[in-house]
């Protein structure tokens, strides 16, 4: 998994030297808040469509990793002309195609990875892989900070993007996967892909409801945190970069322990314990007086999303057919991804006539109703954590869930401590 580690490490510290940054560079082309909504809801959008093919594609190609590599390049040499864009539309236009062609990326690494980690530990290889994400972009985050604040949106710092986006893709090349042969064409596959034989997965079905729910509910607040920061809470381009850095932080602290922790617990109990800081991310922002309410709580929130992120990354895993896993992959992503496409756009409606404020509070309700939805994900139970007991009836199962989300996050805690004591005792020894 050495090559996952790095290419991982460099995407990271590529795609955060910017990502946070979009809707300030939207902003300083001139963007409506509508405008900045659809800066990130239309290259989504397009991106998942696109990935129906791409999956068809990944399906009859052999090597995967070539689509990974050629996808990354494209990514990448599409910063150059993002550069140079002097309006919003044109801003849109060139995300949009970039989305589009480097969409090729998603479903051939998916698989790749999955056909080259074992089941047994794929939590745990889950976490260390979003660990090194995590330090990527720690790393991208505050170094974009810095330049941007210095520079402003220079050439400098997208052709810097563009570089790190190639190599985390050329480490790549060595890597010798399993070869697969397939009997069917790839009209026969592209036709299959379409009769939506998804459907017939209850459980994916299930996830794919639950997950388009969680993500129209996050993403309805998402392009509108770095904006609130600065009209609204005084801060500037660098307090964006140190929220951001303050979440990645505690993802690279706890990424490894959650992805043990799901192997120990059950996916699906790791999920409900996480659902519940998330969702009161937005709500922190719109009651916040102060700029160091919201660094606290991005450390509680970001380690609560590396929890959830893992979990649903290993339970996906372990419900995919053997067969047709791309296109699989694939019809996931276009379905669940819509709704995070479409939200940040609604999300700019609602905010140009009530106000961003009442967006945070929309979106804190709806991911708390999101929470009822994820307990009908089916899972085979792992451990039962510490300390859960049946204590007759109770309104909306609100002890039950108190004593999962305490019991898991002392587990967590617990397990944390314990990685941190191995490391410092390998320290020593060396």
């Amino acid at each position: 998994m050495k090559s996952f580690y790095i290419s991982s490490l460099v995407q990271g510290l590529a795609e955060e030297l910017i990502s946070p940054f979009i809707p300030l560079y939207a902003l300083s082309l001139g963007a409506t808040k509508a405008l900045i909504g659809l800066v990130s809801s239309l290259p989504n959008v397009a991106g998942l469509l696109s990935q129906a093919l791409w999956g068809s594609v990944a399906e009859i190609v052999k090597k995967k990793k070539f689509l990974v590599i050629i996808g990354g390049i494209i990514w990448s040499l599409f910063w150059i002309p993002i550069s140079f864009v002097k309006e919003p539309y044109a801003l849109i236009i060139l995300l949009t195609l970039q989305s589009i062609l480097s969409s090729v990326t998603v479903p051939a690494w998916t698989i790749m990875f999955i056909e080259l980690s074992p089941k047994y530990k794929r939590g745990e290889i889950s976490g260390n892989l979003n660990t090194a994400s995590g330090i990527g972009y720690f790393v991208g985050n505050i170094l974009g900070g810095l330049i941007l604040r210095q520079f402003g949106f220079g050439y400098f710092i997208f052709y810097m993007i563009c570089f790190l986006g190639i190599i985390s893709k050329l480490v790549f090349i060595p890597v010798k996967e399993p070869v697969i042969p397939t009997t069917q064409s790839f009209k026969e596959v592209l036709r299959s892909t379409f009769s939506f034989e998804i459907a017939k997965n209850r459980r994916l079905m299930n996830l794919i409801g639950v997950i388009a729910f969680l993500n129209f509910s996050v993403n309805i607040a998402g392009p509108f945190f770095s904006v609130y920061t600065v009209e609204k809470l005084g801060g500037n381009i660098m307090d964006v970069a140190i929220i951001s850095a303050i979440g990645f932080i505690s993802a690279i602290i706890f990424y490894r322990s959650w992805g043990t922790l799901v192997d120990y617990l059950g996916t699906r109990t790791v999920m409900l314990s996480c659902i519940i800081p998330i969702s009161f991310y937005p709500f922190v922002y719109a009651i916040s007086n102060n700029l160091i309410w919201v660094y606290l709580y991005a450390f509680i929130g970001q380690a609560a999303w590396a929890g959830f992120n893992t979990a649903l990354f290993v339970y996906l895993s372990h419900i995919l057919p053997h067969e047709k896993g791309s296109s699989s992959i694939a019809m996931y992503n276009m379905l669940t991804g819509l709704s995070s496409a479409i939200a940040p756009f609604v999300g700019g409606i609602i905010a140009e006539f009530a106000g961003i404020w009442f967006v945070f509070i929309l979106s804190t309700i709806l991911r708390l109703l999101s929470m009822r939805f994820l307990e009908k994900v089916e899972e085979k139970v792992g451990l039962r954590p510490k300390g859960v007991t049946k204590v007759g009836p109770e309104p909306f199962g609100l002890i039950s869930r108190v004593q999962t989300f305490i019991s898991t996050y002392s587990l967590l805690i617990e397990k944390t401590l314990e990685l941190s004591n191995y490391l410092k005792k390998r320290r020593r020894s060396t």
